[in-house]
C-alpha cells in the first residue's frame, strides 16, 4: 500500500507541469540575470596601472639610507616616488594629482592616501608595510650576525579563499535556494485530498502515521531531485558553472532537498492549511536565504558570523561553494549534519502533528 502512494503521489506531482517548469527554469533564469549583474563586482584582482606618490624622509629615520632602494623597488611594482621636502601632505597630494604620501620620520612613518585612488592607496600601503616588515628583520639579522646569534622569526600561513566568478558562485547557491523550496511540487496532491475528503479515508486504513507522511516527502523528494538535477545540467552547459567534488556535492545538495521537504511538510502538518504553509515556507527560507549568502554573497556580507551559522543555507552554501574554487571545506560536515537534524526533528513533529489531528478527527 506505502509502494502504491508514493509512486502515485510521485506520478501525479511529475505531471504537474507547471511546477516543474518552474523548479527548472527557475534556477536557471535567476542564474543568468545574477551572474550577469553581479559579474564585475566578483571579478578577480588583476592590479592597477603605475602611479605616483610623494616622499618626505626625515635626517634622522632608519630608512633614510634606504630611500634609493625602497624607490628603486617601488618602480619595479608600478609605484614612482616623488620627493616634495615642503608643503602639506594633503596639498600636496591634490595639487600633484598623487595616489598617496609617505612621512618617514625618526620613529615611525605615516601615509597619506587620496579619496580618489582607493585601489592605488592600499596596494601603497601593503609595499610600506613590506617594506617595513624586511626593514626590520634586515636589522635583527644584523644584530644577529655581530651578536653570533641565530634567531628565526615565527612565519604563520594564512589561510585563504581563492577567487570565485559569478556563475559559479550563483550556479552554485541558486540550487541550493530552490532546494528549500521544493515543498511546492506537492501542492497539488495535497490540494486535492483536501477537495475530494480523500484525507478522510487515509484515517480508516492500515497505514500509519509515519507511512501516511513518507507517502508525501519520498515523492517530494524524489521530484525536486529531478528537477534541481535538470536545472544543473542546464546551468553547466549553458553557463559552464564548475562544481567541486560530485559526490560530495550531490549529497550535500540531496540532503537539502531532504531537509526542505521535510520542513515544508512540517509546516503543513501543523498548519493544516496550503497557502499559510506556502507563505511561512518562503518567508523562513528567504529569511535563511538572506543570512546564507543567497543574495549578497557571503564573502563580503557585514552580517553578524552567528547570524550566517545559524542558517542552514549558509553551511550549504559554504560547502559547496569552497568545494568548487578549493577542492575541499570544513562546512562538509556541518551542511549534512545540519540538514540531518533538520530532516529528522521536522520529520517528527510533523508525524507527531499529524498524529494529533487525526485523534482529534476521531
Amino acid at each position: 500500500m506505502i509502494r502504491y502512494l508514493i509512486k502515485n503521489n510521485f506520478k501525479l506531482m511529475f505531471r504537474n507541469t507547471w511546477i516543474l517548469i518552474i523548479m527548472i527554469t527557475g534556477p536557471v533564469l535567476v542564474i543568468a540575470i545574477l551572474s550577469s549583474a553581479f559579474s564585475e563586482l566578483m571579478k578577480s584582482y588583476e592590479g592597477v596601472d603605475e602611479f605616483s606618490v610623494g616622499y618626505r624622509v626625515e635626517k634622522d629615520s632608519p630608512l633614510s639610507g634606504y630611500i634609493e632602494s625602497i624607490k628603486e623597488a617601488g618602480k619595479e611594482n608600478g609605484i614612482i616616488f616623488y620627493e616634495y621636502p615642503e608643503g602639506d601632505p594633503k596639498t600636496v597630494i591634490e595639487n600633484n594629482e598623487l595616489a598617496g604620501f609617505a612621512e618617514f620620520t625618526e620613529d615611525a612613518y605615516v601615509l597619506y592616501q587620496s579619496a580618489d585612488y582607493e585601489t592605488e592607496g592600499t596596494v601603497l600601503e601593503y609595499f610600506l608595510s613590506k617594506v617595513m616588515s624586511e626593514s626590520i628583520n634586515m636589522s635583527l639579522q644584523m644584530m644577529n650576525q655581530a651578536a653570533g646569534v641565530d634567531v628565526k622569526l615565527p612565519v604563520q600561513q594564512l589561510k585563504f579563499m581563492p577567487a570565485i566568478d559569478s556563475k559559479d558562485y550563483y550556479g552554485i547557491i541558486y540550487i541550493v535556494y530552490f532546494c528549500w523550496c521544493g515543498m511546492i511540487c506537492a501542492t497539488s496532491v495535497l490540494s486535492n485530498e483536501k477537495k475530494y475528503g480523500i484525507e478522510r479515508k487515509f484515517q480508516v486504513s492500515d497505514l500509519s502515521d509515519f507511512q501516511l507522511y513518507m507517502s508525501k516527502l519520498v515523492p517530494i523528494t524524489l521530484t525536486v531531485s529531478l528537477g534541481m538535477a535538470a536545472a544543473v545540467l542546464i546551468t553547466v552547459l549553458l553557463f559552464g558553472i564548475h562544481w567541486g567534488n560530485a559526490l560530495i556535492s550531490t549529497v550535500i545538495v540531496f540532503m537539502m532537498i531532504l531537509a526542505g521537504a521535510s520542513f515544508g511538510m512540517m509546516l503543513y502538518n501543523i498548519s493544516n492549511n496550503l497557502v499559510i504553509t506556502v507563505v511561512v515556507l518562503f518567508t523562513a527560507v528567504w529569511f535563511m536565504g538572506f543570512f546564507g549568502g543567497s543574495f549578497e554573497t557571503y564573502m563580503f556580507s557585514s552580517m553578524p558570523d552567528i547570524a550566517k551559522q545559524l542558517s542552514p543555507i549558509y553551511h550549504g552554501n559554504r560547502a559547496l561553494v569552497e568545494l568548487s574554487c578549493m577542492g575541499h571545506s570544513e562546512y562538509i560536515a556541518s551542511a549534512a549534519g545540519y540538514s540531518f537534524a533538520i530532516t529528522v526533528v521536522c520529520s517528527a513533529a510533523a508525524v507527531l502533528a499529524g498524529s494529533i489531528r487525526k485523534r482529534g478527527r476521531a
